[in-house]
């Protein structure tokens, strides 16, 4: 299978290395619980057009899964798909080493 993707790539033109993750990450702190949440953003695949400015915009609900709170993101990106502005409701932008950090100190729970 690896193959056919390969050669497809290849006939494609893609710059994407095979196997490699075209996924923009972003972390959003909970305002009320603290939690860190991860959302991955396709920029090929889960941009919609943004008629006003001639770019793109994606706006993601997230919900944490230790307290259930609801954070919305939103980020528009250029026409070249350039990220302009993010904003988020509900939480505050972060970073990976503090989702990392969040995510240490709370391990997944085992059944």
């Amino acid at each position: 299978m690896n193959f056919f993707r390969k050669l497809a790539q290849m006939l494609a033109g893609s710059k994407t290395p095979v196997g490699g993750d075209v996924g923009l990450y972003f972390y959003v702190r909970a305002n009320r619980s603290g939690e860190v949440v991860r959302v991955r953003i396709n920029p090929m695949n889960d941009l919609s057009e943004d008629e006003e400015t001639g770019g793109y915009y994606v706006r993601k609900v997230l919900v944490g899964t230790r307290d259930f709170e609801r954070m919305e993101l939103e980020i528009r990106f250029t026409k070249d798909r350039k990220i302009t502005e993010t904003k988020a409701t509900g939480g505050k932008i972060v970073t990976q080493a503090d989702w990392e950090a969040d995510q240490a100190a709370h391990p997944p729970k085992s059944n």
